[in-house]
């Protein structure tokens, strides 16, 4: 018999005090359920996850449940990761989301936000577990030396929507500061500029449209691709929590998929392709020469990196955050490498 005992990760003062309010309803029903609830606060300055396998490897928890957004998610993922690494106990991740996106969650039928909160954790009293592949990325410098390295559970990506991710960071940051405009400036319509302006800048075209090539080896094949706005490497189905870029991909089959987008078309024929809701088949795009999107498959991604000389750097980030740019990145898939509490029956919603 496992221990009963639950670690509940959460950032008690994010979304303006609402996760505090979050957070007692959750210690509430954990409770309510038999999972005997412990409050673990997300710790500052990066020190969360090793605070988190400390406390894992006392094994008196029998589940790690996080409560908040993507970030939250990783670093109580890692948390879980580095204890088994160290000391070989090994335990399961449960998802209380409440971001936006939510890809991990919806690619198994978890919905986000407090309305779903009790539903969520009838899912992880119920206890079904499913493998989830996680993704490891490490950048190096012109000389081949290590640069630096992390894990990610979601996606990475190169290009655009990193540069519109980086962008929505400083104005955020900006925005933080004049309290009136904090209050009526939320996170969402800072994106919404972020993405505006970079689009608009990628348009213009030339050096600064930041266009580039990449040379990609995917288990030794090597193909190349020129004039992309955006590089995405998927772990999950969902990207962005509504489009499915490839729909026969899997979270659990030691694969992932790479796929380049060429131009602000490209981006727009994905989002009426690949919206999930979409009833247009494989098929009807043949019949209305539709191309399929061009991907590739693999456990281990070499990638290169280029743009035109005095272009702009081509940014990237994992999960939605923001990682160091370089030009050369070695991309794999740790096979079955965390377990996470899913619905009887997983499905993408």
């Amino acid at each position: 018999m496992s221990p009963r005992r639950t670690l509940l990760v959460a950032n008690p003062t994010a979304r303006t005090g609402k996760a505090a309010r979050a957070i007692d309803r959750a210690m509430e029903a954990l409770a309510n359920v038999g999972l005997e609830p412990e409050f673990f606060a997300t710790q500052p300055e990066g020190r969360t996850v090793a605070a988190l396998a400390d406390r894992i490897e006392r094994e008196d928890c029998g589940r790690v449940v996080y409560l908040g957004g993507d970030g939250t998610f990783a670093e109580s993922a890692k948390g879980i990761i580095l204890a088994r690494e160290r000391s070989g106990i090994d335990i399961p991740l449960g998802m209380l989301p409440m971001g936006t996106a939510n890809d991990q969650g919806r690619s198994f039928g978890i919905s986000a936000g407090p309305k779903a909160l009790e539903q969520n954790i009838r899912t992880i009293a119920e206890g079904c577990e499913q493998w989830l592949d996680v993704g490891r990325i490490e950048a190096f410098d012109e000389d081949g030396e290590s640069l630096t390295s992390d894990l990610w559970f979601d996606n990475c990506g190169f290009g655009l929507s990193a540069r519109i991710l980086a962008q929505r960071n400083r104005d955020r940051e900006r925005v933080a500061r004049v309290p009136l405009v904090k209050q009526l400036y939320r996170d969402k319509l800072v994106y919404a500029g972020a993405a505006f302006s970079e689009i608009f800048k990628s348009m213009v075209g030339g050096p600064l449209g930041g266009q580039f090539s990449c040379e990609a080896n995917v288990d030794g094949e090597v193909v190349e691709w020129v004039g992309l706005t955006d590089l995405v490497i998927n772990g999950t189905i969902l990207y962005g929590g509504e489009w499915i870029f490839v729909e026969d991909c899997r979270p659990d089959d030691g694969e992932f998929e790479i796929i380049p987008f060429r131009s602000h078309a490209d981006w727009v024929s994905a989002a009426i392709k690949a919206h999930k809701r979409n009833p247009v088949t494989e098929d009807d795009r043949e019949v209305v020469g539709m191309r399929a999107r061009e991907f590739r498959r693999g456990q281990r991604f070499e990638v290169r990196l280029f743009h035109p000389q005095f272009g702009r750097e081509i940014p990237a980030q994992i999960d939605g955050e923001e990682f160091p740019s370089a030009h050369h990145y070695v991309v794999e898939n740790l096979f079955h490498h965390l377990r996470i509490v899913v619905p009887e029956d997983p499905h993408w919603i």
